[in-house]
């Protein structure tokens, strides 16, 4: 028989396993579940995934992680980012810009419309 007070401890771990593994970064959601309707998989192997991303003024993208990028932008515009620390920056970006971006975790928010290709490095 199952005593209220192991339940009680039993769920008690579970909260804190799962404040570990949020808070950690272990569990980081894939861009292309985070944006599924403006992300589209143009190219993808072992070393790299390519997508192609249209986003519409007031689009959100809720916290989602990157590996190593390039980002060619297309069309380019204002997007709002908020790291994992609640840090706010926002970024204008130019047509036929390209960057580099090393691994990370955010969320955005888009000002404008934009588009882009973004090249995920695969390790």
């Amino acid at each position: 028989m199952i005593s209220k007070r192991m339940t009680v401890d039993a769920a008690r771990l579970c909260a804190i396993v799962m404040t570990v593994l949020f808070s950690s970064g272990v569990y980081a959601v894939d861009f292309l579940e985070a944006a599924p309707k403006q992300t589209k998989v143009l190219l993808e192997n072992d070393k790299v995934r390519v997508i192609e991303v249209n986003f519409k003024k007031g689009d959100k993208v809720p916290m989602h992680s990157h590996p190593d990028i390039v980002v060619y932008i297309i069309k380019g515009g204002k997007t709002r980012f908020t790291d994992e620390s609640g840090k706010v920056s926002e970024s204008g970006s130019n047509d036929g810009s390209a960057t580099f971006r090393t691994a990370t975790t955010h969320s955005h928010e888009h000002l404008t419309d934009s588009r882009a290709i973004v090249i995920e490095m695969k390790k």
